[in-house]
């Protein structure tokens, strides 16, 4: 008798092949972008994993996103020493969404009205990047927050804004600008020229807080754009260059840093205005100050394999965190103990001597009020980067995270009133 099963085994072959192909096929076609250009890249294509697509975000409209809320950052650490302290990034919180947003996206455009390209700009190599990353930037948004960005024919409708853009090619405008116009995020494109080593492409950074233009920047290495920042040289520079050489579009990681400020400006903060020798003014209400955070992301683009900066800042007032367990402690702690480099880098010698009272009356607030007891040793929390009341397992439901001790000290000031 003639055994069959070869037969059977030939025969499958193209039938399994078919298999594959279709589904192939059926993936890369959902995988099409939004904006109707060529799909992302494969696996295949990118030999690396890809992140995974955002959790839509249902029922925040724009409605909601008026007095909306997020992540409450609180990255306060002793003892403070300087490292990149990253973590695994959610992709649902590559762009996060807050009540501020219209501020921020028509305060940036304003600036780079003003400014052209002292903030914004691309160099020829990172063009690829900055089309890619507006192509992730609206599938991102479309996909996350389906009531307050809707995809067209055209482009996309901006519900929050009005705004109706045009993502036609040839594109209308820098792509650059919808960045800025879509986002509270500036982007800083990194990418790895022949000598294998990362360089600065292009970038819109209409919010950094310090005058950093990016003209003196564009076109240089790493070690040149983190040349002024603290401790780089002895800490950073070896181990920064081999670390974005493995990063992997599947491993988006995200950070923050701070700084002491008593306004609410986005291109420059007081504190940076100042000049050498000159100090917060007097006559400064301690109600103005803020804990500027700045919240940043990287990840890896899978086509054009640029690595992806972005930094937006987040202001929370001292007052409103007042009764945080030893967030006053901590802030004060930094401010007069805090490696001198970084002191200097910060700014902290232009306001401590202004803002050490102030902090002083909030931890013996907290010791009153049984908040902490005055022999507590001072720590990092175990919810850093975060607020002790914010829970990160509890499902982000699109309500928002309202600080409960920002509230009590509404309540008790209104009874004053």
């Amino acid at each position: 008798m003639i055994d069959p099963t070869p037969f059977f085994r030939l025969h499958l072959v193209p039938v399994i092949a078919v298999l594959i192909w279709l589904v192939y096929s059926y993936l890369v076609k959902k995988r099409t972008s939004l904006t109707g250009s060529k799909p992302v890249a494969s696996d295949k294509d990118a030999g690396l994993e890809l992140p995974p697509e955002p959790t839509p975000l249902e029922n925040l409209t724009p409605e909601k996103l008026k007095s909306y809320d997020d992540r409450p950052w609180r990255p306060f650490r002793w003892p403070y020493h300087q490292t990149m302290s990253i973590f695994k990034l959610d992709i649902n919180h590559w762009l996060d969404m807050d009540k501020w947003y219209e501020r921020y996206v028509n305060e940036k455009m304003n600036i780079i009205r003003k400014t052209g390209k002292e903030y914004c700009d691309c160099l020829p190599d990172g063009e690829d990047a900055v089309e890619e990353l507006l192509e992730t930037v609206v599938n991102h948004l479309t996909m996350r927050y389906p009531k307050l960005f809707v995809k067209t024919d055209i482009g996309l409708d901006n519900q929050v804004t009005g705004e109706k853009l045009d993502l036609r090619k040839p594109f209308k405008e820098p792509p650059l600008h919808y960045l800025a116009r879509l986002t509270k995020e500036d982007f800083y494109i990194v990418k790895k020229r022949e000598d294998g080593r990362h360089y600065l492409v292009a970038a819109v950074v209409p919010a950094p807080g310090g005058f950093f233009g990016v003209q003196n920047k564009m076109g240089q290495h790493l070690d040149v754009i983190h040349h002024e920042v603290p401790y780089y040289e002895e800490k950073l520079k070896v181990s920064m260059e081999r670390w974005f050489a493995r990063m992997k579009p599947a491993d988006p990681v995200e950070r923050a840093s701070w700084f002491i400020c008593w306004d609410h400006e986005l291109l420059c903060n007081g504190i940076y205005a100042l000049g050498p020798g000159e100090k917060v003014p007097d006559d400064t209400s301690y109600l103005k100050y803020n804990v500027r955070v700045c919240r940043q992301t990287l990840r890896r683009l899978p086509k054009s394999q640029a690595i992806i900066f972005s930094n937006h800042p987040i202001f929370y007032s001292i007052e409103e965190m007042k009764d945080e367990p030893f967030v006053p402690s901590m802030l004060k702690k930094v401010v007069l103990e805090g490696p001198e480099k970084i002191l200097k880098y910060k700014g902290f010698e232009k306001c401590d001597q202004h803002l050490i009272p102030y902090l002083d009356r909030l931890i013996q607030r907290q010791i009153d009020l049984g908040i902490i007891q005055a022999d507590d040793p001072l720590r990092t929390r175990p919810s850093y980067p975060f607020a002790d009341w914010y829970d990160p397992n509890e499902k982000h439901t699109g309500n928002g995270y309202t600080n409960p001790f920002f509230k009590k000290a509404q309540e008790e000031q209104e009874k004053v009133d």
